[in-house]
């Protein structure tokens, strides 16, 4: 099924299902556990419930996953398990660097000491290219499933936390998903580590730059640039990415970043996101662990860290395998609407784009020759 279809249904769903989800905004507290005074099932204005932001009760023990996915799941206001979380210290960074740029010399110097940075030519640079998958999907905390929403909540600034408050209350009470396949919202640096962003990745390795592709309802073209500076004036989607090998190890710094969102009732981020990532093939030869230390003070109380394994899949001269690249609003348009829910447009309202039937000219026709005289052909 095409993204563009899927989507379409998914919103279906979530407007059907919200008038029995509405229903069920009373949701049973688990034994054991004292609800809070408020929550944010119960709040009338989240923005004045501060001192319970970061504690899990506050948001009925959810992860941010299922509060993106409650009306989806008919499931609105009812408890998750109190006891599912990820330990803080699986999340920071268990560096003592306060910035990217002196993490990046750090790992400068390491390559210095040992005779590098190394210059690699097309003969002796490791044979990476192919195409690889993200493995062990639950332990990645950035898709919001392993950790409760106010733990996210604990390593945020204030400002960031009462942006991703926000965005739990309109997705989860509202019915208000303001998802980024669902608008065509440009992706942003971060959704690179958002569980649905993205599905095989595409790596090809030449002596000037190692390039990743991926997609799923958008397009990734990220590039780590070899034995280059930092120069970009404007912040970019995905930012601006340097780096240099450590024998077969590969360094990249990317900074000069858009500030965005991480969507699905997780967090955003600022212009100021700079983040370092180590690329370290695998003993066997078949795999690849990419260590990401995410900067931010503008977002984070300290770096935060992931690890991710991407295991081999094929080889670029896979007879059958292809990277489709993806367009979004394809078999439907959906928009935020009165009521500021999103909403599917259908053939007859206004707005709705035919992308196979020349818009275009639709465009023209209606506007510009109504009342003309067309040849029959």
């Amino acid at each position: 099924m095409d993204m563009g279809r899927t989507i379409a249904l998914s919103i279906s769903l979530l407007l059907a299902t919200a008038a029995n989800a509405q229903q069920n905004q009373t949701g049973q507290t688990p034994a054991g556990i004292q609800p809070l005074p408020v929550d944010l099932f119960t709040s009338k204005n989240f923005y004045l419930d501060r001192q319970y932001w970061t504690d899990k009760r506050y948001t009925r023990c959810n992860t941010p996953r299922q509060l993106t996915d409650m009306w989806t799941d008919n499931r609105v206001g009812q408890w998750g398990d109190c006891n599912l979380d990820r330990p803080v210290t699986g999340i920071v960074s268990p560096y003592s660097y306060k910035t990217a740029k002196e993490h990046y010399d750090a790992l400068m110097a390491e390559a210095k000491a040992a005779g590098g940075p190394t210059v690699h030519t097309r003969a002796t640079m490791p044979n990476w290219d192919g195409r690889y998958v993200r493995g062990t999907p639950g332990e990645q905390w950035t898709y919001g499933r392993n950790l409760q929403a106010s733990t996210v909540k604990s390593l945020l600034t204030p400002e960031y936390q009462a942006r991703m408050t926000q965005m739990n209350y309109h997705e989860a009470v509202n019915n208000s998903a303001q998802w980024m396949a669902a608008f065509c919202y440009p992706e942003g640096l971060m959704r690179w580590w958002g569980q649905f962003a993205i599905g095989n990745i595409e790596v090809m390795v030449t002596p000037n730059q190692v390039q990743f592709l991926a997609g799923v309802a958008d397009n990734f073209l990220r590039r780590v640039l070899i034995g280059r500076q930092h120069v970009q004036e404007v912040p970019q989607w995905f930012g601006e990415t340097v780096g240099f090998w450590n024998g077969n190890t590969l360094v990249a710094w990317t900074a000069n970043v858009q500030g965005w969102t991480l969507s699905h009732s997780m967090f955003e981020f600022s212009n100021s996101l700079e983040v370092i990532e180590v690329f370290r093939p695998d003993a066997n030869g078949r795999g690849i662990t990419v260590e990401a230390t995410f900067y931010d003070p503008e977002a984070f109380t300290r770096p935060l860290r992931q690890v991710t394994p991407w295991n081999f899949q094929s080889g670029l001269d896979d007879p059958n395998a292809r990277y489709t690249f993806n367009q979004c609003r394809v078999q439907s348009t959906i928009v935020n609407g009165p009521d500021g829910r999103p909403t599917q447009l259908i053939f007859t309202d206004d707005g709705y784009i035919d992308y196979f039937g020349r818009p275009w000219s639709q465009n023209w026709e209606k506007h510009f020759e109504e009342g003309w005289e067309r040849p029959e052909n």
